[in-house]
């Protein structure tokens, strides 16, 4: 008879193996803050110099189709897997080494479309490596560690992040040579694998028995069913709002800091103030996931939707000159980056519909992360430079405030999570 492979949690799961499950997840954030938020938006303003939120937002919004697509599938492939090296590890390390590809077309890309071909490659490994990763956590986590998993993996988005915005920094102050930024990523994100693949070994081990094929529209149906209603679709739409918030404005922020608060060197400013804002966020990411195990999750959300629409806010009102004072701001919504990312994965956990068949759930919430960090641009960028031709920098006034809106729904929604305290 053909059979899948389902893991049981383990009991014990210590903070050594926390922290190795973890490590892919950071290796994963030092790949993606710096390219989305300096090295493809610093690029497509040198190849595209008269178009360049048009350019940065079409090269994401390509990259939305897989980002969309492929998290979901490829955790209901995994689902059925059956190999003796488990269902989630064979997919991370194939799509690490496709991964590692693509980073090397972005570095030498000489012009806009090698540019576009290499970041197409990156989304398509990537985030089948991803949709694995995402799958291993309720796999092998116990069910009473999930707070603890949570807070750990919102510190190694932030831990991630400064990494890679640090790295930045190094290859343009020291090296002399931002490209070189992707050779550093590729290094990462093998390494960071490693402790990973050891971390969730187990998973994949227990048997369970393979049910008939379904209808084509019945099996849709059940493979769409989590959006339609209960918990978990909430935090799904919760997710993908306050991503959308945060990616309709980061990618532009080095164009901001360009053109409003008129900075000399946007690169390393955007890159210092990426690193103060994570700075800020990582230790309410990491202690904010502990916490919650005992005081709820909700509140996380709410604080952090109204620290993040708070600076932006400001950004608004003032358009303000002074680095300084730009910078603080800075620190301020790394609060609020730091409070939501503490709770993101334990609501999804805690909320799973089927556990022992997680891969393609934990898909969609993957989505509800990858989607709005491609999409958003795609659309923004010609508001940007629409609205920035029509009235000089009119335009961040208008995505700023659809990123508060973002925010404003997101932390709504999450009210509506009955189970989740």
């Amino acid at each position: 008879m053909a059979t899948a492979t389902l893991t049981t949690p383990r009991e014990n799961f210590g903070l050594g193996r926390h922290l190795a499950l973890a490590s892919f997840w950071f290796g994963l954030n030092y790949h993606w803050i710096p390219i989305l938020v300096i090295l493809i938006p610093g690029r497509v303003a040198k190849l595209l110099p008269d178009q360049q939120g048009l350019g940065i937002g079409a090269i994401t919004g390509v990259g939305a189709i897989f980002a969309m697509v492929l998290p979901p599938l490829v955790g209901y492939w995994s689902d059925k897997l059956a190999t003796p090296y488990g269902r989630r590890r064979p997919i991370m390390a194939i799509g690490t080494a496709g991964n590692v590809v693509g980073l090397l077309i972005l570095m030498v890309a000489p012009n806009y479309w090698v540019l576009m071909a290499g970041y197409v490659v990156i989304q398509i490994f990537n985030n089948s490596a991803g949709a694995a990763f995402n799958a291993v956590v309720p796999d092998v986590v116990p069910t009473g560690e999930f707070g603890k998993a949570s807070g750990i993996l919102g510190a190694m988005v932030q831990v991630g992040s400064v990494a890679g915005l640090a790295t930045v920094i190094f290859t343009d102050k020291v090296l002399h040579n931002t490209q070189l930024t992707y050779a550093f990523i590729a290094v990462v994100i093998v390494l960071t694998l490693l402790p990973t693949l050891w971390a969730s070994k187990g998973e994949g081990l227990v048997p369970v028995e393979s049910k008939p094929a379904l209808p084509r529209g019945e099996a849709i149906a059940r493979f769409l069913a989590p959006l339609r209603g209960g918990d978990f679709a909430w935090v799904i739409y919760t997710r993908t709002f306050i991503t959308a918030g945060i990616y309709t404005v980061l990618p532009f922020l080095l164009l901001f800091f360009k053109n409003v608060v008129m900075v000399k060197d946007p690169e390393s400013y955007t890159a210092f103030w990426q690193l103060a804002l994570l700075l800020a966020a990582t230790p309410f990411g990491l202690a904010g996931g502990w916490i919650s195990d005992r005081f709820g999750r909700k509140i996380f959300v709410y604080l952090s939707g109204a620290a993040q629409s708070l600076v932006l806010l400001v950004f608004i009102i003032l358009f303000p000159h002074d680095q300084n004072f730009v910078l603080l701001l800075g620190i301020f919504y790394g609060v609020g980056y730091g409070l939501y990312y503490a709770v993101d994965w334990a609501l999804a956990c805690d909320t799973l519909p089927d556990p022992e068949h997680s891969a393609k759930d934990m898909g969609l919430f993957h989505v509800a992360f990858t989607l709005p960090q491609v999409l958003l641009p795609s659309i923004a960028g010609p508001i940007l430079d629409l609205f920035n031709h029509r009235s000089p920098n009119s335009g961040y006034r208008v995505i700023f405030s659809a990123s508060i809106a973002f925010y404003v729904i997101g932390t709504v929604l999450v009210s509506r999570i009955k189970s989740v305290r």
